[in-house]
């Protein structure tokens, strides 16, 4: 069973904390200047609506990308959000074709692969922020690319776009659009398992 979450909006329309992520989506996404985060516990979301905002606004194009997975779901989530100067501009989420082999990196590789191939079609620089490592590893050639998961991304990514870059974010330490792309990963594969 998913753990109940809550979800700390401070702008637009903050101060606010809902508890259903259809209700604070529909507050944020594509709001110019939102800034929002999830927590386990509701005390926690409250203390950071009192604490003073100090995040950088981020410049151009930033596209998250993140995997889940869940034990008894055969399938890997995948979900990418494509932010521009920390506006929300549009989110994508689904499971993997096939069966997860290599867990939650299933669905990491899917949603860097789904977000450089819409890269190259909509070329603009841009920066690709992931929080497993084998994403810009694998693609730059770092690491030798070995499972069927690792060769089947590369394939998939190389060539690079131009203008590209890479930038590893820490999961689970309050980005908002990390947390996003994380969250949205997990929506997908419980929504499957709730299809079923």
């Amino acid at each position: 069973m998913a753990k109940k979450k809550f979800y700390a909006i401070r702008k637009p329309i903050g101060p606010k904390i809902v508890d259903q992520w259809e209700e604070c989506a529909s507050l944020v996404i594509g709001v110019s200047g939102a800034r929002f985060k999830s927590f386990l516990d509701r005390q926690a979301a409250e203390e950071w609506l009192l604490q003073e905002e100090h995040t950088p606004l981020h410049q151009g194009l930033r596209i998250y990308v993140d995997g889940s997975f869940i034990a008894d779901n055969a399938h890997g989530g995948w979900a990418i959000a494509a932010v521009r100067d920390d506006q929300l501009l549009w989110t994508l989420s689904g499971i993997t074709d096939e069966a997860a082999l290599s867990r939650n990196i299933d669905g990491e590789v899917e949603a860097a692969a789904r977000a450089i191939e819409w890269l190259r079609l909509n070329p603009q620089p841009a920066t690709l922020c992931y929080d497993y490592e084998g994403i810009a590893r694998w693609a730059q050639g770092d690491w030798k690319a070995v499972s069927y998961v690792a060769k089947r991304y590369v394939e998939r990514v190389i060539p690079l776009p131009t203008h590209l870059r890479f930038e590893k974010i820490r999961a689970h330490t309050g980005d908002q659009w990390n947390e996003l792309v994380d969250e949205l990963a997990r929506r997908s594969l419980t929504e499957m398992k709730k299809s079923l």
